[in-house]
């Protein structure tokens, strides 16, 4: 597997980790929690997503979607929606900072649209890692030759992951203790 198909598969498993501690911290907002919500830690995810995804991630896949493309393969119309999806999710990804940001600035918004946009966003998140892991990763693995990987990768340059990859970088690294805890946590329940 050549390095940038495994940096892809990565991300997605760390973003995966990610959306469930996202997740778990607006299930707060609901009416019947019993705790409240870390808001550090819901900005401090969504900034990495906006950071991280939105800027190398998405525009990464987009280069290698557009190869695809050019291969005429049968996924092709599938591959035009997750492009579009890429240029939605970074408007959800706006917005969605937009609204913890006003929390955080101590604007009134309510919790139900606190929920609805957050689990929203969430869920379009998951859906669409679904499908590129579902239907386009493995195309990848026997569509390119690994001569294509590295054209394909003067084109991408690597990025290192600033939450994943360097956990001591100190804007993420409470973030990332958090993600760990609570992994720890739920493997505690479901031992």
């Amino acid at each position: 597997m050549h390095k940038i198909q495994r940096q892809l598969y990565t991300d997605h498993y760390h973003l995966q980790r990610l959306l469930s501690c996202l997740s778990y911290e607006i299930g707060c907002y609901d009416y019947d929690s019993k705790r409240s919500a870390d808001l550090d830690i819901i900005l401090s995810a969504l900034d990495y997503i906006h950071t991280y995804p939105d800027k190398w991630h998405h525009p990464a896949e987009d280069i290698i979607f557009d190869r695809l493309l050019e291969k005429d393969v049968q996924e092709s119309d599938l591959i035009e929606q997750l492009k579009d999806e890429h240029q939605q999710i970074m408007q959800e990804t706006k917005k969605i900072c937009e609204l913890f940001n006003s929390v955080a600035e101590d604007c009134i918004v309510s919790a139900e649209e606190l929920l609805t946009g957050a689990r929203h966003f969430i869920t379009l998140q998951r859906q669409h890692l679904e499908k590129e892991n579902e239907f386009i990763y493995p195309l990848m693995d026997t569509v390119f030759s690994e001569k294509e990987w590295n054209e394909i990768e003067k084109e991408i340059k690597l990025q290192s992951d600033p939450l994943f990859n360097n956990p001591s970088k100190k804007e993420y690294d409470h973030l990332y203790r958090y993600i760990l805890d609570l992994e720890k946590d739920k493997q505690k329940y479901h031992a």
